[in-house]
């Protein structure tokens, strides 16, 4: 899965993925999207496996009371997240906040410990992290970001987004794990379409926070070098399936965090 290079509005650079809006017909804005998310078992030979028919269309996510709350703080696609809301996230929910501290020992900057949460707050806002990952925005008629597979389901079930057609030779899928597809997304009068998006199927909200935290804590990088990014392998807590994350992060916060069915070989390690 590859990317280009946009700036962001702190003025470093972060991952451009190409779309192109268009006004829909009156025949596009009344049919049903095709879906992420289905119970029937649809094989096709994609980009990646070479070779091997494989559903790219997995059953509907269960998502549980945190999966909803952190799409609340969304809003509505293209919206603002106010990184109060994502701080009233973290305080309505001390269980969660509890075990992202414990995952990084205690603190994510040296000798923070008692400003975990401010801190907490501040790497995934900074740089609209949260935003881009969980959300996905828009700049420019661009979709960015859109990672968190819940909110692919939520979109689904609001009617608002799905699967691109004809886009089997650009996606990527490991199956279970991983699911790099293409994606159109209704936003007001326009359609927005991406033809490489992902999102890990086994991640739900408290995993991405979590592991995104742990990447940026133990991935150091000084405030002069700008935009840096590795790789990492998550392990699923209840398969105990791994598959490879691409982390990027400025010194002061997370850029965006996405799975990759084919990362890049010699990528060095967080």
């Amino acid at each position: 899965m590859d990317t280009n290079t946009e700036t962001l509005r702190s003025g470093h650079a972060k991952p451009k993925l190409k779309s192109k809006p268009v006004r829909p017909t009156a025949a596009q804005a009344d049919r049903k999207f095709q879906p992420f998310f289905d119970q029937q078992s649809q094989r096709e030979v994609l980009h990646f496996p070479r070779n091997r028919s494989v559903d790219a269309t997995p059953p509907m996510p269960s998502l549980n009371k945190f999966d909803r709350q952190a799409l609340v703080v969304c809003g509505d696609f293209g919206s603002r997240v106010d990184r109060r809301d994502l701080r009233r996230l973290f305080e309505k929910n001390p269980a969660v906040v509890k075990r992202i501290r414990q995952a990084v020992d205690g603190e994510i900057f040296p000798g923070r410990q008692r400003e975990f949460l401010d801190d907490l707050v501040q790497i995934w806002t900074v740089n609209y992290g949260f935003e881009h990952i969980f959300c996905g925005d828009i700049k420019g008629g661009e979709i960015g970001g859109l990672h968190y597979v819940g909110r692919y389901a939520q979109l689904q079930e609001q009617g608002l987004a799905g699967r691109l057609a004809d886009n089997q030779k650009r996606e990527e899928v490991q199956e279970g794990e991983v699911y790099t597809i293409g994606v159109e997304v209704r936003v007001g009068n326009q359609l927005i379409r991406d033809t490489k998006k992902g999102y890990a199927y086994v991640s739900n909200a408290e995993e991405l926070l979590r592991d995104g935290t742990w990447a940026f804590k133990h991935f150091p990088v000084g405030r002069s070098a700008g935009t840096q990014s590795c790789l990492y392998t998550v392990r699923d807590d209840d398969t105990a399936d791994s598959f490879e994350i691409v982390f990027v992060k400025t010194a002061e916060g997370i850029v965006t965090m996405y799975p990759d069915a084919t990362p890049p070989r010699n990528k060095q390690r967080c």
